[in-house]
């Protein structure tokens, strides 16, 4: 008894050691194809596979209570010839006179690396990223209902994962461990694929189906107590580089046999220790260290960037569909305390929301006077924001649009 009481005390020491506050950054860095899913044999909808990937984010503290949540749902990568403009082009297929390049096969991949999530976690917290792979037919988007499904999971997941992650790393020493099925801890299967799970049915589905449409998402969990040895391991893909494979065959789909491996890169930057009073502070209080303040739910902001300063301020340009980035107005204004509203051209406010700016990435979300609801991502690059938008809690999928802070031009002059 005494040595198992002694375990205990062991393994809390040293993961109150190894705890630590801080902010983590994931981003999507590619995907390798080991085998395409099944498809139309006339690639009516593109040659070969094309696909896109969703990323569900959840926060919890050490106990399983929920923080916050997320959603992010990229651009479909595959054939981008002809009326497929609008998507990424990735992949070797090629048609039948060998031109047109584009389409998705068994032995394609693609790298990038996408920031798809950031946040502050204080001690013990526990981020878990569901991120998912689907087969894009446009006839129906089935994906939808899935992210639903997963919202009203969130508390559910974040209870059950809290109690494994005590210690995990310790007990396990397998860095690569931090990948879960979902089915593994009891949450039951879902039907995302509709009515998929008959052949030949159309319809965007995962990856990773089973044959008659049951589906178990894999769930990456991570807390603070391992980012920084995850951060510093290479675990095949490069340093921080988490896989996530999805194979049909292996859940017993021999029909779709899709087989794809998602990457996901972490890193994670640790909030410097609070500084010690100087012995002329009366005030009783330590001021936060570099800058940093803390917000009333107890996360320390990180320092803003040496840009953001310039962020504030009345934003003017055009937005597009697919790939394009115009032609209709677009305007915002970005106020000092992370609100936003959206403007039409005579600058009356037809929308309102709130948006972060970090590191030159700025993303936010607006919801319109009658109601709809819309998200934006956009990178800040020589006094423009370049960025996408989509519909809900995704950023990206609608469109592309750009803009310049009003009355500056792009290189930073006064017009």
């Amino acid at each position: 008894m005494k040595k198992i009481v002694a375990f205990a005390l062991l393994m809390t020491v040293l993961v109150s050691a190894n705890a630590q506050s801080g902010r983590i950054r994931i981003s999507f860095a590619g995907f390798d194809c080991y085998r395409e899913t099944w498809d139309d044999i006339l690639h009516m909808d593109g040659k070969g596979d094309e696909v896109f990937f969703t990323f569900n984010f959840t926060l919890a503290d050490r106990s399983g209570n929920s923080k916050l949540s997320y959603e992010k749902r990229t651009a479909v990568y595959g054939d981008a010839t002809g009326s497929f403009s609008n998507r990424i082009s990735v992949g070797s297929w090629v048609d039948a006179f060998g031109n047109n390049r584009g389409g998705i096969k068994a032995g394609d991949n693609y790298r990038c690396n996408d920031i798809i999530g950031e946040y502050d976690m204080a001690d013990g917290d526990i981020l878990t990223v569901i991120p998912t792979g689907w087969e894009h037919d446009p006839i129906s988007d089935n994906s939808l209902s899935f992210s639903s499904t997963m919202r009203g999971l969130y508390n559910s997941i974040n209870q059950k994962v809290a109690p494994i992650m005590i210690g995990f790393n310790i007990l396990t020493g397998n860095l690569g461990g931090v990948v879960f099925n979902a089915a593994s801890l009891g949450l039951s299967k879902t039907k995302a694929g509709g009515d998929q799970g008959e052949l030949g049915r159309a319809g965007t589905r995962p990856i990773g189906m089973e044959k008659y449409g049951d589906f178990s998402p894999k769930l990456v969990v991570l807390n603070t107590p391992n980012l920084n040895s995850i951060c510093n391991s290479d675990m095949g893909f490069g340093r921080g580089v988490i896989s996530v494979n999805y194979d049909e065959v292996a859940v017993g789909n021999s029909r779709d046999h899709g087989n794809y491996t998602l990457l996901l890169k972490v890193e994670f930057f640790p909030n410097p220790a609070t500084q010690q009073p100087a012995a002329s502070n009366t005030s009783g209080s330590n001021p936060p260290a570099n800058g940093t303040t803390k917000s009333p739910g107890g996360f320390k902001k990180m320092p803003v960037a040496p840009a953001a300063s310039g962020i504030t301020g009345t934003w003017k340009g055009t937005y597009g569909n697919g790939q394009n980035n115009s032609p209709s107005f677009y305007s915002f204004r970005l106020n000092a305390d992370g609100t936003m509203q959206l403007l039409d051209a005579n600058n009356a406010v037809i929308a309102n929301g709130s948006y972060t700016f970090i590191n030159n990435q700025l993303s936010g979300t607006y919801k319109y006077n009658n109601g709809g609801q819309f998200s934006v991502a956009a990178t800040l690059n020589a006094g423009s924001l370049n960025g996408t938008w989509g519909s809900g809690g995704n950023a990206s999928g609608g469109g592309k649009w750009v803009m310049s802070k009003a009355g500056v031009s792009p290189t930073g002059n006064i017009r």
